[in-house]
């Protein structure tokens, strides 16, 4: 029997709202966003977007979601107290890019620990799920 592989996945932090100062939150948690904007960025259709400032995994697809979650948790763990009060009042949230399940994939099981975590830091945690071209091409 084939041995079921863990689904590529990414994630990524983000702090936003109509209140959020890229830089002041650069500032706040002394670390560099990797990308942020403020709120005079349009989307296409011309209207503003809310002020965002965020942080992404390096890690590669292939590592599990696991360990995408830990490595921001880790870069934040230095300034959790700070992070805290910013998640107070603005939104938080971890979002986290899932291949979809498969008869080739495993699902995701996040460890307690992690979501202990979460929560402590205020974070909301948004799953996004995409079709690998793997299984798009076998359906």
């Amino acid at each position: 029997m084939e041995t079921r592989r863990e689904p590529k996945s990414w994630a990524m932090l983000a702090i936003f709202g109509p209140k959020v100062k890229p830089a002041e939150i650069t500032a706040k948690l002394g670390m560099q966003a990797d990308y942020f904007h403020d709120s005079d960025i349009k989307d296409i259709d011309d209207r503003s977007l809310e002020p965002h400032w965020q942080i992404n995994s390096t890690l590669s697809p292939e590592e599990g979601l696991n360990e995408h979650i830990w490595q921001l948790l880790k870069r934040i763990g230095p300034v959790r107290s700070q992070f805290k009060e910013l998640s107070s009042v603005h939104t938080a949230c971890l979002y986290a890019s899932v291949e979809f399940a498969s008869m080739g994939s495993k699902g995701i099981l996040l460890e307690k620990r992690v979501m202990l975590l979460l929560g402590e830091l205020g974070l909301q945690l948004e799953i996004l799920p995409w079709l690998s071209e793997q299984s798009s091409a076998s359906s």
